[in-house]
């Protein structure tokens, strides 16, 4: 007797648990938020479902949509600014149960046209809308095993008021440069200590100077490559400048770069160990300077 009753409750423990698990696991179609914080508009907007294939313990859930970007035309309208930084966030469909996802694949688009263009999302789901103004469609797919949920928004990418025109975007809405050490396998392509920082924006004097900032010093051996990108910046610079100074912050060289480059390699050799740089960024209008940013690292 007392070997069946320690089975039953066995059973009745898997039982419990399974049921568990598939209450965890066995989830609605989410609902997809836009998050674009820009001062004016902090609340999460919520994107329209479109083309859904969803099964759970609530039912199949099946809708289909011959034409995105037509039906994401009839949805109510959301402005962005130009280089706005944002992010997508999934909330749990409360009709349907939580949000327990195994590891889904989440991707974004702009759609104008008939013409595609693919967003880059960040482990976070952030993104940049870009710097080209007009009326676009974002979808956002989101696909977990057998289950596959598509999004859409109305996106209206346009100066935010009080941005006068030949201005900059927000200093914060430009993307900003990347900085990597190429060296050995443990540390090949791994972002090197720096920093970026404004010197002027959109309200550039002619006394706006650059002063050589305290950096902390980044981690080089002789034959690492230290490689400084900013091709996603928009709209480019005018000019960028190349500085180097010695232990004791005195400038050695200056160097323009090539404004059809994107890229500047260092190659670490001895002479180069203790040495600071700074990339100098700035945008002009004529002779009128419309801003001005620099990104400063030390070599160790």
């Amino acid at each position: 007797m007392k070997k069946v009753m320690i089975l039953v409750s066995v059973l009745l423990s898997i039982l419990m648990l399974t049921g568990c698990f598939a209450e965890d696991y066995d989830v609605g179609v989410p609902r997809a938020y836009l998050l674009a914080d820009d001062g004016l508009r902090g609340e999460p907007m919520p994107l329209t479902e479109a083309n859904i294939s969803w099964s759970s313990s609530s039912g199949e859930v099946m809708e289909t949509i011959d034409d995105i970007e037509e039906f994401g035309l009839s949805q109510e309208v959301t402005t962005v600014s130009p280089s706005q930084p944002t992010s997508l966030d999934f909330k749990e469909n409360e009709e349907n149960g939580g949000d327990i996802w195994t590891d889904p694949t989440i991707t974004a688009s702009l759609w104008k046209d008939g013409e595609e263009t693919k967003l880059e999302l960040n482990e976070s789901r952030e993104f940049r809308f870009p710097q080209t103004e007009g009326n676009y469609i974002l979808e956002v797919e989101f696909i977990d095993r057998a289950d596959e949920a598509q999004y859409v928004g109305n996106i209206v990418i346009e100066e935010a008021p009080g941005q006068k025109a030949g201005q900059l975007p927000k200093y914060t809405y430009m993307e900003m440069p990347s900085i990597t050490k190429i060296g050995s396998a443990e540390s090949n392509g791994e972002t090197f200590d720096h920093t970026y920082s404004e010197v002027c924006w959109n309200n550039c004097t002619p006394d706006s100077g650059y002063e050589v900032p305290d950096v902390h010093s980044g981690d080089a051996e002789v034959g690492d490559s230290i490689v400084i990108d900013w091709g996603r910046m928009e709209p480019n610079p005018s000019e960028i400048i190349l500085l180097e100074f010695d232990g004791d912050g005195e400038e050695v060289s200056e160097e323009i770069m090539a404004t059809d480059s994107s890229t500047v390699t260092i190659e670490v050799n001895e002479q180069k160990l203790g040495k600071q740089y700074s990339v100098q960024y700035l945008w002009q209008d004529g002779e009128k300077l419309l801003g001005h940013s620099s990104l400063d690292f030390k070599l160790k």
